[in-house]
């Protein structure tokens, strides 16, 4: 999934990305923007995902 354009984040998207990572693969790809950072830190989620800088590396993980 990339988040560097993500503008907003609320408990709608974390779901999104809880089902999604319970579903299948999913990596994080760019920079984790600052309401997105804040969001995981607040709900101390961001340990549950795995990021990489770009998408090419997002594949090789």
């Amino acid at each position: 999934m990339v988040i560097t354009g993500v503008t907003f984040a609320d408990s709608s998207m974390l779901n999104v990305m809880i089902v999604l990572l319970r579903t299948g693969r999913l990596v994080l790809a760019g920079t984790v923007p600052p309401q997105l950072g804040r969001l995981l830190d607040v709900t101390q989620a961001g340990q549950l995902f795995t990021t990489a800088d770009t998408v090419e590396a997002a594949r090789g993980l």
